[in-house]
């Protein structure tokens, strides 16, 4: 496998600088015209379905003012997007000096869907520019020069967030008031025994996870460590950078539960699973390390 012969070739950080200075104006425009679009349908549909029967005219003038809502406020700024999208995307792939990388950050940095995808597909491109997308696909088929990155020291050790255990304490804090209020005013009053007992259970339960949280606040071992060797986990202990692959970093969302992120990673010994949603790390930096240290590693090999 041969490497990407072309000069110049620019970083993943430069491309990705650029992508969200050219689509910033774009995904403004999107919003305020997904607005402006949908306003004057709501008004519609609340016509239908509350006021009185429409007359034809008045059946003649929603249709126009749909289509016209639809075309300006809608597809003209869909168009704008896409075709904004379009061209940094393959300026960006074109140029960039890892693409492997570059596909991660852009997905991450929501720039521009991934090739083959449904929003792929949904952009509105021109024969000559899917042509050209789908021939740059084959730059997955070339080697990508490592690059190493000075900013990143030799070890890195990844604990849990003080900001999120903090966060999480006084929510805790919060609830156990809100629960010792509740207990009081029931027992002043003589209120329902059903009802103590759920008041005694909003202000006992806070309590496990502030003495959770502070356990973990005040632990000194790492969850984490990552340096030029490996990797050590409490779930899998340390591992040498060719015993591990199939590594990924992966954000759920939860709904009203918030967002999960979670490391993953395959060894000889199975698979491993970490959430690292309150560690002091995010999605993009541990992908980053773990690119660096890996490439680190094989290059010391």
């Amino acid at each position: 496998m041969s490497t990407y012969q072309k000069a110049n070739l620019i970083s993943v950080v430069e491309a990705i600088t650029k992508g969200r200075q050219m689509l910033l104006l774009p995904r403004i425009v999107m919003v305020v015209g997904l607005f402006f679009f949908l306003f004057p349908i709501t008004l519609i549909l609340i016509g239908v379905f509350e006021g009185p029967p429409f007359t034809t005219n008045v059946w003649l003038v929603c249709t126009g003012v749909t289509v016209f809502c639809f075309v300006v406020f809608f597809y003209l700024p869909y168009l704008f997007w896409s075709k904004r999208t379009t061209r940094w995307k393959l300026w960006a792939f074109d140029n960039v000096d890892d693409v492997h990388e570059l596909k991660i950050m852009a997905t991450e940095a929501h720039l521009c869907p991934a090739y083959g995808t449904v929003m792929d597909k949904l952009q509105i491109q021109s024969a000559e520019e899917r042509e050209q997308w789908r021939n740059l696909q084959d730059r997955f088929n070339f080697r990508s020069d490592f690059k190493d990155d000075p900013d990143i020291p030799a070890r890195t050790a990844v604990f849990y967030s003080k900001l999120h255990l903090t966060i999480n304490i006084l929510f805790a804090l919060l609830f156990v008031a809100i629960g010792s209020v509740i207990e009081y005013l029931t027992i002043k009053n003589d209120g329902q025994a059903s009802l103590k007992i759920i008041a005694a259970l909003i202000a006992l339960v806070p309590i496990f996870l502030i003495f959770k949280s502070v356990q973990r606040m005040i632990k000194k071992e790492p969850e984490m460590v990552l340096n030029t060797q490996g990797l050590f986990t409490a779930q899998a202990g340390f591992l040498n950078w060719d015993l591990i692959f199939n590594e990924k970093v992966t954000r759920v969302y939860k709904g009203k539960g918030g967002v999960k992120v979670t490391f993953s990673f395959q060894h000889p010994g199975g698979i491993v699973h970490i959430d690292i949603s309150d560690f002091n790390i995010s999605k993009g930096r541990l992908e980053r390390l773990v690119r660096v240290y890996k490439g680190r590693y094989s290059c010391s090999a």
